[in-house]
């Protein structure tokens, strides 16, 4: 090889190298898929405590909440707001649980797919109201470390058939 054909090769051999280097490690499925499941089990107890900050917590900046007859919320403080709004009801509940957890091959975004049950007051009829149904929720891995919803959108009617759980 010449001197030139050195020099002209040098830049692709370091990109080559470079990139070597950063190769992002390998995913691990099962400690993502546990997160998110704790991540789950966490939010369905600050459903339970009754405490919109912390419910709303669990949503990233730029989340989308699009729920059952309501219009979609946008962000932390409009889903924040609605739970406040949802927890003066004393009737209310919410509980929620993935039957299926699934990992981008990056790492950085994931799903669940579950099904829920909420309670409240049903309006003129001062009867409590009992419905359930499915829901999706999209994750986006944060910088440090824990996952935050980026789009929660549920559906009433009966939870579909629990996919094989991983």
């Amino acid at each position: 090889m010449t001197i030139k054909g050195i020099v002209l090769a040098a830049p692709a051999l370091a990109l080559l190298i470079f990139n070597g280097c950063n190769a992002a490690p390998p995913v691990d499925v099962a400690k993502e898929t546990a997160a998110i499941r704790a991540t789950e089990v966490q939010w369905n107890a600050d459903a339970a405590a009754r405490d919109p900050a912390k419910f709303a917590s669990h949503y990233d900046a730029d989340a989308v909440d699009i729920a059952p007859g309501a219009d979609p919320a946008h962000g932390p403080a409009a889903i924040q707001a609605n739970m406040t709004e949802a927890f003066k009801d004393p009737n209310f509940s919410l509980t929620f649980a993935a039957d299926k957890v699934e990992i981008a091959a990056g790492g950085a975004m994931a799903y669940t797919e579950g099904h829920f049950t909420e309670s409240e007051t049903s309006p003129g009829a001062q009867a409590t109201l009992i419905q359930s149904g499915s829901y999706v929720t999209v994750y986006k891995k944060q910088a440090d470390g824990s996952w935050k919803a980026v789009a929660d959108i549920a559906s009433n009617g009966p939870p579909s058939a629990a996919p094989k759980a991983n």
